[in-house]
């Protein structure tokens, strides 16, 4: 259960959000409706004036964004360095897991991971997957992904894929999307605009 309670303000532009809801959660709004914003006050990377976040009943509106639990995976997230199999553990390997082998195949196929080589040198959308697996593997209580599903080959199967991964390890999930159709790939959908939300849609309860 991701629990968020949140205002905050950045130049101009005033973040007054509230989001409640487990599973994988679909943040749509058009470009600067303030779903970045969002993500990044419940990551811990966006100081909040008032308000709370919980995540997995805990509050860690006070806590440094290393103690929170939470993955952010953007486009540009990757360690360029490493090479595709060593990534995928990078995250698990900081928290002291050893996931089993064959869930690693597992996220790796369902997740469309059938390349290998140093992650800088892969397409953006080689990268993103890898990103986005490491975070799976990493099991941490929630999984923030803002804009990381866009120009994905397969992108509605993978975001389902990735949705039940996720739900399998007990993960909640939130993404960010312009396109209101995306919401038939969630379990509940919230409409931001102006840096407000509202909830439009539950499909799983």
């Amino acid at each position: 259960m991701i629990e968020a309670k949140v205002e905050a303000r950045v130049g101009e532009f005033l973040l007054d959000a509230e989001i409640q809801g487990g599973g994988v959660i679909c943040l749509v709004g058009k470009n600067g409706s303030g779903k970045t914003t969002l993500i990044r006050a419940i990551a811990g990377l966006l100081p909040i004036t008032d308000g709370f976040v919980k995540v997995g009943g805990m509050d860690v509106t006070t806590k440094p964004v290393g103690k929170r639990d939470v993955v952010l995976v953007t486009p540009s997230t990757c360690i360029p360095h490493l090479a595709v199999d060593s990534h995928l553990l990078w995250g698990a390997r900081l928290r002291g897991l050893r996931p089993p082998a064959e869930y690693i195949e597992r996220v790796k196929s369902e997740l469309g991971i059938d390349f290998e080589g140093i992650v800088g040198h892969l397409s953006r959308g080689m990268r993103q997957r890898v990103a986005l697996s490491t975070a799976l593997l990493s099991a941490p209580k929630a999984i923030l992904v803002d804009e990381a599903f866009l120009g994905l080959n397969d992108r509605e199967s993978l975001v389902l894929a990735f949705g039940k991964l996720a739900r399998d390890g007990a993960i909640d999930t939130v993404f960010s999307s312009q396109d209101e159709a995306d919401e038939s790939l969630a379990d509940l959908t919230y409409v931001m605009n102006d840096g407000m939300t509202a909830p439009k849609k539950l499909i799983l309860t």
